[in-house]
């Protein structure tokens, strides 16, 4: 079959040179001459970038009728050994950028491969072609072996014949989906199918014109999409969702802007939405006909915004080992949510367990050298099981997840992990990769922040403003076994294949190394053992200052690396008490909003070099911290009278609230410490003081609650003392102290936050710290019945019988803080535990 043709026109365009359909056949004819393969039996490896020399390279293969591997041009030489030991191919063609690695995976394998570097080739100007026609393989012949990515391990040589592949090429063409008259975006790799079966063979062989980009930058996308008027781009979710996020955040910062949106996402008219939104079809060159999303699933919301901009993006579903299209959404019938219908020439079907399996053209001959692993994926009467299940509605296919992928708990419960990340991410934009697994019999959240965001939003306590502001904001939705019971920040992006699919059998032993890192004694040795003395830092007057700090009060080892949250676990209380250490020791005042986002050692150690003004070795504690004078008036009480008559009915009648303990209230000033179980625990706790007990007792909360000007309001002059876990955190400590020092009472939820589950959880350490300092004594509260009466999210409690009783004091000069915190936790627990 004549595959390749002269159509007398260009075919490349790279680095803004043109290559003419009769350069690519006349390259690749001389590329052709340098091989000796026997038909479809010798393989010769691809290992360089996207390129024109590698669309040559590949001809040539075809012509010499050998087989054309792919490979990714991101391979370290381990990567690559393991390929060419499997494949044993003859030849192998690179470029200047991987000889190195070529050099030493060959060396690696101990295999007999000829290098041909395509950077030192030139086609002689005497050298002439017989045709200027490459002919394809016949048609059972191997066309192309292609390694899977690997998300489940080590990668598998997927054989697809020449008849697989036009299969795809056939199926685009018969429903014009593509014409000689396009112009495609080549940005994807061409080790990938994908890229390989649209870009590359479908565009050579009806001679659209391809230009790739060597860069992939928004910038120079961008350039390309307006220079080279292109009309296709074929990508991955990631790149969609860039775009969308650029383009969502401009609209939204314009309110006029996001008035045109709405009223656009309304009419539902293309035509109306590509002339509002002209701008933003000019940002993508003002030529494109569609967009292409393969690869993994795209969020459906991303589609729609899309749609109301005027912009069609069509979603298709494949696998490599299905050449790759097994269906997709067509440019004039797209079922955004799903992947659209089969392709001309296969089928698709569900099995009993809701697995797509597909049968045609498209489906591969087998793994190379894996009978084992073909019969697993392909039955007997020759239907390839694709791993992925779904749901096929009047022929439209809609992908619900991955069969291996699927969590599936002890109480039989399936849940599909990607569903909950992408409700995860779509609400916030800290939050840079995110994977939910399943850990000790509940879901835990692997979460790599956006680093950059948070240090510019000078964001303290990374771990509680993730867990608190977002994890829990879908939590407080999800049913019950869908909630995210544990959080585990990480300091480097998850892993990944170069399409950004999760791969997740990797996800475990993060997560394995992230506790062993914690606890483990060898670990600390390890440590020890990393610093390296040539290192400048470790010699600095400020990092051994830290080290000597860290060693002596947590006893733990840093490097100049140490992340003081992720690695060495400091809480918030933890940082004023560094902070305090450093003011105190390099003599100058640490600004906390300047400082917030500084989280590193080595940083931590240039901030100090930059504000020093002296040095002294001395200590510092609680006491100092809680002792600096400060400027603060305490809220107002007019309002507590106000509550009190207002929530009196409500708590006798309605929620018949029993009071208990109250003969151990003292008329001395105490700390209450309670559990926290809903939005009304400290109007029922107000209720057990005599008015002017209540008068004189302060509530500690979150500002973030109070953020609204009602219960700002409310908040000045109800006896209510406002903090923020991400900025003053020591003013707040200090504040705490100053209410205790003027002889008043001082309410703390030690939880931190309502519970999600009923569950007593950690106590912070801030009341204790307060008690022992101040040598105040705590008073434990215990509260039963509001968890039930009004769960977090609820607007308004219902009806029941709610308890309260104060369960007696803890004096902290019998106890050191962790004693403190320990008692007044487990004398609750064991209230609780009683009733």
């Amino acid at each position: 079959m004549k595959f390749v043709t002269d159509f007398n026109k260009e075919a490349v365009i790279y680095k803004d040179k043109e290559y003419s359909y009769k350069d690519i056949i006349r390259t690749a004819k001389y590329f052709s001459s340098l091989l000796e393969m026997k038909k479809n039996e010798d393989k010769a490896v691809l290992f360089m970038e996207n390129r024109p020399e590698f669309i040559c390279s590949f001809f040539a293969v075809w012509n010499s009728k050998g087989v054309p591997i792919n490979l990714d041009a991101g391979y370290s030489a381990e990567e690559l050994e393991y390929v060419l030991t499997d494949a044993t191919p003859k030849y192998i063609f690179t470029s200047n950028k991987n000889l190195e690695t070529t050099k030493e995976a060959i060396a690696l394998s101990k295999k007999e491969i000829t290098i041909i570097n395509v950077d030192d080739i030139t086609v002689p100007n005497d050298f002439t072609v017989d045709e200027y026609v490459i002919y394809s393989p016949d048609s059972e012949d191997t066309g192309v072996l292609l390694y899977t990515s690997g998300t489940t391990g080590k990668p598998k040589g997927v054989v697809l014949t020449f008849d697989n592949l036009m299969s795809n090429v056939d199926a685009i063409t018969e429903i014009k989906l593509a014409t000689p008259q396009d112009r495609v975006l080549a940005l994807l790799p061409y080790h990938h199918v994908l890229p390989l079966s649209i870009n590359l063979l479908m565009a050579i062989h009806i001679g659209t014109l391809i230009v790739i980009n060597d860069e992939l930058s928004a910038q120079a996308i961008q350039s390309a999409l307006k220079k080279y008027k292109i009309t296709i781009v074929v990508g991955v979710p990631r790149l969609w969702e860039m775009i969308h996020k650029g383009i969502m955040t401009k609209i939204k910062a314009n309110g006029f802007a996001l008035k045109m949106f709405n009223l656009c996402k309304k009419i539902k008219s293309e035509k109306l939405s590509r002339i509002i939104f002209k701008k933003v079809h000019e940002g993508l060159g003002g030529n494109i006909r569609f967009l292409v999303s393969g690869g993994a699933k795209i969020e459906p919301a991303i589609l729609e915004d899309f749609k109301t901009l005027g912009i069609k993006v069509l979603e298709g579903y494949g696998l490599t080992e299905t050449s790759p299209i097994i269906a997709f959404n067509r440019p004039n019938d797209i079922h955004i949510g799903t992947v659209g219908t089969t392709i001309p020439g296969v089928s698709a079907k569900l099995s009993d367990d809701g697995e797509i399996i597909v049968k045609g053209r498209n489906v591969m001959k087998g793994y190379y050298n894996r009978p084992d692993a073909t019969e697993e994926v392909i039955d007997h009467k020759g239907w390839f099981h694709t791993g992925d299940l779904g749901k096929i509605e009047d022929g439209y296919i809609t992908i619900v997840g991955r069969k291996k992928e699927m969590i599936v708990l002890s109480n039989g419960k399936n849940i599909n992990p990607v569903d909950i990340e992408n409700e995860i991410v779509k609400g916030t934009d800290l939050i840079t990769d995110i994977a939910v697994v399943e850990h000790n019999n509940h879901l835990l959240a692997l979460v790599f922040p956006d680093f950059d965001k948070v240090k510019e939003r000078k964001i303290t306590n990374i771990t509680e403003t993730l867990k608190w502001e977002i994890i829990d904001s879908y939590n407080v939705k999800a049913p019950a076994y869908r909630k995210i019971l544990e959080i585990k920040i990480v300091k480097e992006e998850l892993p990944k294949t170069k399409l950004g699919k999760l791969r997740r059998f990797m996800l475990k032993d993060i997560i394995n190394n992230s506790e062993k890192k914690a606890t483990s004694e060898e670990n600390k040795k390890e440590q020890n053992q990393n610093i390296k003395k040539d290192d400048k830092e470790y010699s600095t007057r400020e990092f051994q200052a830290l080290y000597e700090y860290m060693k002596r009060e947590h006893e733990l080892d840093i490097t100049p690396d140490s992340h003081i949250e992720i690695d060495l676990g400091l809480d918030s209380l933890d940082v004023v008490e560094l902070n305090a250490f450093i003011e105190k020791t390099f003599d100058f005042t640490v600004n906390e909003d300047e400082a917030g986002g500084i989280k590193v050692i080595r940083d931590i150690c240039e901030y100090i070099r930059v504000h020093s003004n002296a040095y002294h070795n001395e200590s510092v504690n609680w006491k100092d911290i809680l002792n600096e004078k400060i400027n603060y008036q305490l809220p107002k009480s007019w309002a507590v009278l106000l509550f009190r008559i207002l929530t009196a009915p409500i708590f006798a009648l309605y929620l018949r609230l029993e009071k208990k303990g109250l003969e151990k209230i003292s008329n001395e000033p105490r700390i209450y410490v309670l559990n926290h179980e809903s939005f009304v625990d400290a109007f029922a706790l107000s209720h057990i003081f005599k008015y002017k007990q209540a008068k004189d007792t302060y509530f500690f909360a979150i500002k973030k609650h109070f953020d609204k000007p009602v219960r700002r309001f409310f908040a000045n002059n109800g006896n209510i003392v406002l903090v923020d876990i991400n900025k003053n955190l020591k003013e707040s400590l200090q504040i705490a102290a100053e209410v205790l020092k003027e002889n008043k009472n001082l309410v703390i939820f030690p939880e931190g936050a309502r519970t999600r589950d009923g569950e007593i959880h950690e106590f912070k350490k801030f009341f204790a710290i307060l008690s022992k300092e101040l040598d105040i004594p705590v008073t434990v509260v215990g509260i039963d019945g509001f968890y039930e009466s009004m769960p977090f999210g609820s607007s308004f409690p219902k009806p029941g019988k709610v308890k309260i009783e104060v369960l007696g004091d803890i004096y902290p000069e019998k106890n050191s803080t962790e004693d403190i915190i320990k008692e007044a936790k487990q004398k609750i627990i064991d209230w609780k535990k009683s009733l």
